[in-house]
């Protein structure tokens, strides 16, 4: 049986989104702000970055001061935001509020590690082989473990054994790696066609971060359901 239909969980993103937008604006007010110094210095990271692709003499390579403290402040914003996003949709409300730093020092590694482990196993196959078609496989199949991201929000131990069909897990998939990279795909390159500013393609990468957590933690509901039921 199909746990995970794509359709409904669309829907109820979109609802949930229209529901409760104003909670979102709130506990995204703090991380926003942590993350700013270096949202504001990213023109130049990705400057040095295509100076680096292209083959630049890494000596004159010169990050901007601060760097090394600006990208912990946005990685713990990061780590804040999707955890009270995901408690939102699975606790509700009365469980996040504006201004909700997260002190437990368990719950961010544990964050950190799941994240390392996914980009980890993702990408360093793909280097070693130069087939970039590895990566997605490899993401399916890892696709159940980051469930656990919604367990470590909620303060729940991790799960290794989620009972998924090969549909569900598919659809997971979809709805957590296809369709948003589709979706960013297509506006950017409409965006772009148009002449838009690049900044109205930050604008939809934005809202699809917001909308893949949302959609995360709406599939971990159902599975959670689904097995509790059986």
């Amino acid at each position: 049986m199909n746990i995970l239909p794509i359709n409904k969980i669309i829907l109820a993103s979109f609802a949930f989104a229209l529901t409760h937008w104003k909670k979102v604006v709130e506990i995204s007010i703090l991380p926003v702000a942590i993350s700013l110094p270096l949202l504001l210095i990213l023109p130049q990271m990705f400057e040095l970055m295509e100076v680096v692709f292209q083959g630049g003499d890494l000596a004159d390579v010169v990050l901007p001061d601060n760097t090394p403290i600006y990208l912990l402040l946005f990685l713990y914003g990061y780590i804040m935001l999707s955890v009270n996003m995901y408690r939102l949709v699975v606790l509700g409300e009365q469980n996040v509020s504006a201004m909700s730093p997260i002190f437990n020092i368990s719950q961010i590694f544990r964050f950190i590690g799941l994240t390392l482990f996914v980009g980890f196993v993702t990408t360093v196959p793909v280097m070693l082989t130069g087939i970039g078609f590895l990566q997605l496989i490899i993401y399916f199949l890892i696709m159940p473990m980051t469930l656990n991201f919604v367990n470590i929000a909620i303060n729940q131990p991790s799960n290794y054994k989620w009972k998924l069909n090969f549909v569900s897990q598919a659809n997971l998939f979809l709805l957590q790696a296809i369709i948003p990279a589709l979706i960013g795909m297509i506006f950017t390159s409409l965006f772009s066609a148009i002449g838009f500013p690049e900044a109205f393609g930050w604008v939809i990468k934005a809202i699809l971060f917001y909308w893949s957590l949302v959609n995360l933690a709406l599939c971990y509901q159902l599975i959670q359901e689904a097995n509790t039921s059986t």
